[in-house]
């Protein structure tokens, strides 16, 4: 679970967890976005409970408009949200998905993706980046991911970068070569 820090605080603390005032993460991610205020921004996280927590510190201390998009909500609801980040002055911001965010939604009015934690898988990987990534998209894509140094995000976030220039391009080859060193990563995630 080092790769998503955020479970391991919230194991301990329960519902009232805080993970937020401690992660690096979200301080990066306040700072970015507030830098970045004319800027559509799409951030994925793989759980629905770490969107729904980050719309409310964003709302909270920064008054950034933020929508969400998870697999709890309804389809009606889920077209608001996305509606709702589409819409070009008064719309929201950020658009908090939840992996489910990654399939099937097509995001090419923005160019700045953050991806708040990495899936494990890279042919999720390369969902969540098509989602940006399709015609009648103007721009490059900025993808940003935010990690913990010396932590199993780093290594991911390494072999993606390094070994499968995921981020520049896409990489076919991806699964099969995850396939083929699964254990070898595995044991680097577990002792970065």
């Amino acid at each position: 679970d080092m790769l998503y820090p955020e479970r391991i605080y919230q194991e301990f603390e329960g519902d009232n967890a805080t993970w937020w005032n401690f992660d690096p993460r979200v301080e990066w991610l306040m700072g970015y976005l507030t830098s970045h205020r004319s800027q559509k921004v799409l951030v994925i996280c793989a759980k629905a409970a770490t969107a729904l927590q980050l719309e409310q510190v964003l709302r909270e201390r920064e008054g950034i408009r933020a929508a969400v998009f998870h697999e709890g909500m309804s389809i009606i609801e889920r077209d608001r949200a996305a509606a709702w980040f589409a819409e070009e002055d008064t719309g929201a911001q950020v658009l908090l998905c939840s992996e489910i965010g990654s399939e099937g939604r097509n995001f090419q009015f923005a160019s700045h993706m953050v991806m708040f934690d990495l899936p494990f898988n890279p042919d999720l990987l390369e969902q969540r980046i098509g989602r940006l990534d399709r015609i009648g998209q103007a721009h490059d894509i900025q993808i940003h991911v935010p990690y913990l140094e010396k932590t199993a995000q780093s290594v991911l976030v390494r072999w993606y970068h390094e070994g499968l220039d995921a981020f520049e391009h896409t990489c076919p080859t991806g699964r099969t070569i995850y396939d083929s060193v699964y254990n070898d990563l595995i044991n680097y995630l577990a002792s970065p």
